[in-house]
């Protein structure tokens, strides 16, 4: 008999917990399981989507729709009272619906959450859930106050409103509940917290499709996206490219000590610090937030190497699309990224987290791929072993022990 598993994916179908579970989905039904999507998303792309049956959109119901409308703005409210602004990287997830309510949660054997929020599932639903439970953490939420991550977020932290929601975390989470961590890093950090430092917490890392992402030769990524440069090209980008975790003041330094007539900035995710890069006299081009699988593909194919100077990241794909296009990635030590590098062989890992050393790293990265792309072939090479159909299997093994217990 198929096990059944049902994920929940809260937000847009764009964000990262929807594209990874949506991996880790297709390969679980190729594996013979029987697994559905439970979301909140809009659903204007799912048309295209692989096994777009097994996906189930709450909102294409007038009613739904409208109560998850309520529910957002709400939460909104509460943030905007204890925040300078409404934050994304930041949830509360006291509004929302009753998971226990629908028929997909009472048709299925594992419940596998990956995001509750934006007004999607309540946390005080999951007191109610009377079967084992998967909680994929991408990020520090399942554990924190609310932030996502929070580095951007130290002085909210003490607040009463944290301490509270730690503690309805805790009282709402159950003894069926295992929490599987992306990164080593992520796993240590929810070891250390009061909220989960008494469950059961396993490492698992993310998961890729790699035939995504084909290889292109470079100069031919080059004329995709009209860049006439004869300068080594620097790739830097995520969706929030300017946040403090992921490193971006300690690029802006290492940037303004770089040779300026030796590199090109190619940059891409919501970006708006036009005027700090014009300042510091680098030549740049910014994309903007990017979607589109092939409009990536050409962007990490053109790039001589990435720079993933991220010091608070769970495991972001941005490096490891970058590694399947044969780029090799420059990132910081300590970090989920340094976890997948061996330094030297397929990547560069900077010892200390400042500028000076970044720097060192770049320059060292220049003249290393100038002579060969040995880095980038062994990047790709490394990088499939997180392919979704062998990062599946871990999880059905997850799944079976759960089941027998």
């Amino acid at each position: 008999m198929k096990i059944k598993v049902l994920h929940i994916v809260g937000g847009s179908m764009s964000n990262g917990a929807f594209i990874g579970s949506k991996i880790l989905h297709n390969a679980l039904i190729n594996h013979n399981l029987d697994s559905k999507i439970l979301s909140d998303a809009f659903f204007e792309r799912e048309i295209n989507q692989k096994n777009k049956d097994k996906i189930i959109f709450i909102n294409r119901k007038f009613y739904t729709r409208f109560l998850n409308m309520l529910f957002v703005i709400f939460e909104k409210i509460i943030k905007s009272i204890f925040l300078n602004s409404p934050r994304q990287t930041f949830n509360i997830c006291m509004f929302g619906f009753d998971l226990t309510k629908f028929k997909e949660y009472k048709d299925a054997d594992i419940i596998h959450i990956h995001w509750l929020n934006q007004g999607f599932i309540k946390l005080k639903s999951l007191s109610k859930i009377n079967k084992p439970v998967v909680w994929t953490m991408r990020d520090m939420w399942a554990f924190s106050g609310g932030p996502h991550y929070t580095m951007d977020f130290k002085d909210y932290e003490k607040t009463f409103l944290s301490e509270f929601l730690k503690k309805y975390k805790k009282k709402n989470y159950n003894h069926n509940f295992n929490f599987v961590a992306v990164s080593k890093w992520l796993m240590d950090e929810a070891q250390k917290s009061n909220v989960l430092k008494n469950f059961n917490i396993t490492h698992i890392p993310n998961n890729i499709n790699k035939d995504d992402f084909e290889i292109i030769e470079k100069n031919i990524a080059k004329k995709y996206l009209n860049i006439n440069s004869e300068k080594q090209i620097i790739c830097y980008g995520s969706q929030n490219p300017q946040s403090k975790r992921k490193g971006w003041e300690i690029f802006v330094e290492s940037l303004k000590t770089l040779d300026k007539s030796r590199y090109f900035l190619l940059i891409f995710g919501n970006f708006w610090s036009h005027d700090t890069l014009k300042k510091i006299g680098i030549e740049f081009k910014s994309l903007g937030y990017i979607e589109d699988k092939k409009d990536l593909n050409n962007v990490y194919s053109s790039a001589d190497f990435f720079v993933a100077p991220s010091i608070q990241d769970a495991w972001p794909k941005t490096f490891a699309e970058a590694m399947l296009c044969k780029t090799p990635v420059i990132c910081f030590k300590n970090t989920s990224i340094s976890e997948i590098i061996e330094h030297k062989i397929d990547g560069f890992i900077v010892d200390k987290h400042n500028a000076y050393e970044l720097k060192r790293g770049i320059d060292w990265m220049s003249e290393e791929v100038k002579s060969s792309n040995t880095l980038g072939n062994k990047a790709r090479i490394k990088i499939q072993n997180y392919d979704a159909k062998l990062i599946s299997q871990k999880y059905i093994s997850l799944y079976k022990k759960l089941l027998q217990n």
